[in-house]
């Protein structure tokens, strides 16, 4: 009798230090259980979210607005992929004289010259860019011998252009792509800025072009694509190679050759642009660009182009 209340008491003992065990067992199970729901659910969503916006090319002054109001160099548009959510406003002032008509020089005693002042407003989406940009044009002109006309000048609002490109695609090993479509639209009085290369026509262009990392500090570009006229057989094919160079954290270098092939023989233009741009800090820009033509066939050409501008990010 006496073992058997022993057995019970011993008995008892454990159920009793079983029950005190259990909570912090049960405690214990969840906290780990915790750890592990906040380690496999929270952590990588955001390591997936870093590694899609994270891009092999970083954003340096470079990345800015071209002539089309879209991102790219001064004239060609690249693949940079630019900060999704934020809308750039780009400013430029163009100058050059005339010196030329498709290729045949001006007269020793005829002239003429050509300031243009641009304006560009770019919305980058999360897939796409949207550009607006307007040019006012100021030229004066004094070659009666070449046009046979008499001498004038103008002022007044150019042809609007509206932009859009494809950003989606995703970086490759060391190259990205991007397309899209720019159409310019006859606004003013285009026959009366016709020295200054307004058009009396609309186009559209359509283009798609490839941007590679070379080294740490150089990028390279490739545009191609066609200009497709409303109502003349003006329709032209375009080709532009580029290169940037991140000369210090601030300054990018790049030079351009800017082409365009209209059809036949001696009917192609060619420029050679060089310039910098300048990261004032992550809002501004600063730009300076020269333009020297190589060949032309332009109905108004020029030797020389100078320009300057800025950027401004919100």
């Amino acid at each position: 009798m006496k073992s058997l209340k022993i057995c019970v008491r011993f008995l008892l003992l454990i159920f009793v230090l079983l029950l005190a065990q259990t909570p912090a067992r049960s405690q214990q199970n969840y906290a780990s259980l915790s750890d592990y729901e906040i380690y496999s659910i929270g952590t990588p969503p955001v390591e997936k979210k870093a590694q899609a916006e994270k891009s092999i090319f970083t954003l340096t002054p470079r990345n800015s607005l071209n002539n089309d109001g879209l991102g790219g160099f001064f004239v060609s548009n690249t693949a940079d992929k630019l900060k999704p959510g934020q809308m750039i406003f780009n400013s430029r002032y163009k100058f050059h004289k005339l010196t030329s008509r498709k290729g045949t020089s001006f007269y020793s005693t005829e002239n003429g010259e050509v300031s243009t002042l641009e304006a560009s407003v770019n919305w980058v989406g999360d897939w796409a860019e949207w550009a607006f940009t307007i040019p006012v044009h100021d030229w004066s002109l004094s070659a009666p011998r070449t046009y046979g006309t008499y001498s004038s000048s103008d002022t007044g609002l150019g042809n609007m252009r509206i932009g859009w490109k494809a950003t989606y695609m995703p970086d490759k090993s060391y190259y990205r792509f991007a397309y899209g479509a720019m159409a310019t639209i006859t606004t003013g009085n285009p026959d009366r800025m016709l020295p200054a290369g307004s058009k009396n026509t609309d186009e559209l262009k359509l283009f798609g072009c490839v941007t590679t990392k070379e080294t740490d500090r150089a990028t390279a570009n490739l545009e191609l694509g066609a200009i497709i006229d409303s109502e003349t057989e003006d329709d032209r094919f375009l080709y532009r190679g580029a290169m940037s160079y991140e000369a210090t954290e601030h300054v990018s270098l790049i030079g351009e050759l800017v082409g365009e092939i209209q059809g036949g023989d001696d009917k192609d233009t060619l420029d050679l642009v060089l310039g910098m741009r300048l990261g004032i800090n992550e809002t501004w820009n600063l730009e300076f660009a020269y333009y020297k033509n190589l060949r032309t066939y332009r109905e108004y050409g020029w030797d020389d182009q100078f320009q300057a501008g800025y950027s401004l990010r919100w």
